[in-house]
């Protein structure tokens, strides 16, 4: 799905959660619009495959630009709405300038009229490279052996308790003050969690941006440095050669040999001998003959082999390396854009999968370690409702004793397509990484990281009605320990 498409569903979402507002549709008016949707795009395909849910993406479409029509907006509202947030027009500008210029400097303040086979400002920029690349390899590492550990984005609703979105600092600084007060008070509150939720999603996408501007930032600070290197040259005759008080020959040679190991074997060369790295210890003019680095540089004086040698390195080490990684972040970010995920099994999206389908879905509840009362199961009937739709089917498994494995029979393959199996937890217990940490994570391996858990809260805020700071620790607790397995919790009711 687009991007484009992605803001408007979340804007629904959003508007469709938001406490009642004139301005707003309200639930009749947003299951008119349901109906009429789908009277429009005909009669859903609900034998599966992609080209059903290609047909729910666009009924998902269709319906948020009609919830928004529908919807009296103030301008500095669908300002928030259209204008994607993301990085400023200037600061790529200002991330190429500023890095050309940086290059130069460095470079024509650090080695003014020298071509140092030791220089800071050329080296340094080359060892800096190496590192970045060797972090980027263990990133890459790291991220395969936590494939699929994410925790899933989580939309809030717009009317939610606002103080979990106090959390989220830069995000909400940036639109405050895109968004005046004039929006009000309900309204305001709808476009923040708009844009909170918008922000999560795009997290992916708004990495690969600021790689994609840091690698050419990267390039074009070693392109400053060439270009110090090679305009100096034009008005200066360049003294080349080395010194050091703590390296001697042998280390420089090992030193320059292994450095400069990709350009003597693109240019075909051998390595530099002793005799050679000998021969530069101190300053010596330009014009004087030297070893050449390869057959077909054997007509340029030192200065020149040497201004080449950099320029090569550099190229091979730096520049292409960094091209070729924001050509990739740039295929990466244009891919993310037009292929936003959703996450489908919330109970929003669930309710709309039944609405588009004409079946309900059917909720495998299992129990764990506690047994489901008839006054349990009718406050679970009326949450559900509330969650899926009244045309939700529950039905309860036998509970689970304390301790107890996942049976393989709670599998959701099996019970049809139409099914979803939940793992219900009270929260009067207390988690125990033994116990509970090894059943997430057996309800993960089997379920995948959307694994339903739920974990029903009435017992314990009915024994703690006077202390709601304890209640809150409790939830804190709980939320904590279920998106350290990867999953994400759900308060029932």
């Amino acid at each position: 799905m687009r991007s484009s498409s992605a803001r408007d569903i979340l804007l629904a979402h959003a508007i469709e959660t938001a406490a009642p507002n004139e301005a707003l549709p309200d639930a009749a008016h947003c299951a008119t619009i349901t109906h009429d949707t789908l009277h429009a795009i005909g009669s859903p395909n609900t034998k599966g495959g992609s080209a059903s849910h290609a047909q729910f993406l666009n009924f998902m479409e269709q319906r948020a630009q009609r919830i928004i029509a529908a919807s009296q907006l103030p301008e500095d509202v669908r300002q928030v709405w259209k204008q994607v947030p993301g990085i400023a027009r200037w600061v790529p500008l200002a991330v190429l300038v500023g890095a050309l210029v940086f290059g130069f400097c460095l470079h024509r303040f650090t080695d003014p009229h020298r071509v140092d086979l030791l220089a800071p400002s050329l080296l340094g920029i080359v060892l800096w490279n190496l590192l970045v690349y060797l972090w980027m390899l263990v990133s890459w590492v790291r991220s395969l052996l936590r494939s699929g550990r994410t925790a899933p984005v989580v939309l809030r609703p717009a009317n939610a308790s606002s103080a979990p979105v106090d959390a989220v600092g830069g995000w909400r600084g940036k639109l405050r003050a895109r968004m005046p007060v004039a929006g009000g008070g309900g309204l305001r509150r709808m476009a923040l969690a708009f844009e909170r939720n918008w922000w999560l999603l795009s997290a992916r996408a708004r990495h690969a941006q600021w790689l994609l501007w840091l690698h050419l930032g990267a390039a074009m600070m070693a392109v400053g440095a060439l270009a110090s290197l090679w305009a100096t040259g034009l008005t200066n005759e360049y003294q080349v050669g080395w010194e050091s008080t703590f390296l001697s020959a042998s280390m420089v040679q090992q030193l320059l040999n292994g450095i400069f190991a990709p350009v003597q074997w693109l240019l075909g060369a051998a390595p530099w001998s002793l005799a050679d790295i000998e021969s530069l210890r101190g300053w010596v003019s330009n014009s004087v003959t030297a070893p050449a680095v390869a057959e077909r540089m054997a007509h340029l004086s030192r200065g020149q082999q040497w201004v080449i040698a950099y320029t090569a390195l550099l190229g091979l080490l730096v520049i292409a390396p960094r091209l070729l990684c924001a050509l990739w972040q740039g295929l990466r970010l244009a891919w993310l854009n037009r292929h936003v995920q959703l996450p489908f099994t919330q109970p929003y999206f669930q309710n709309l999968q039944r609405d588009f389908g004409g079946l309900a879905v059917t909720l495998h509840v299992l129990p764990y370690s506690f047994e489901i009362t008839p006054e349990r199961r009718k406050t679970l009937d009326a949450w559900i409702a509330t969650q899926y739709g009244a045309g939700a089917h529950l039905v309860i498994e036998p509970a689970l004793a304390y301790g107890a494995k996942l049976p393989s029979a709670a599998s959701v393959a099996g019970k049809g397509a139409d099914a979803a199996a939940v793992l219900l937890i009270n929260m009067a217990a207390t988690p125990e990484a033994e116990i509970h940490g090894e059943l997430l994570q057996t309800a993960r391996e089997r379920w995948g990281q959307n694994a339903a858990i739920w974990l029903w809260t009435p017992d314990f805020a009915e024994r703690n009605t006077g202390a709601p700071k304890r209640v809150q620790e409790r939830r804190e607790l709980w939320g904590e320990f279920v998106r350290n397995a990867g999953l994400v919790a759900v308060w029932v009711p």
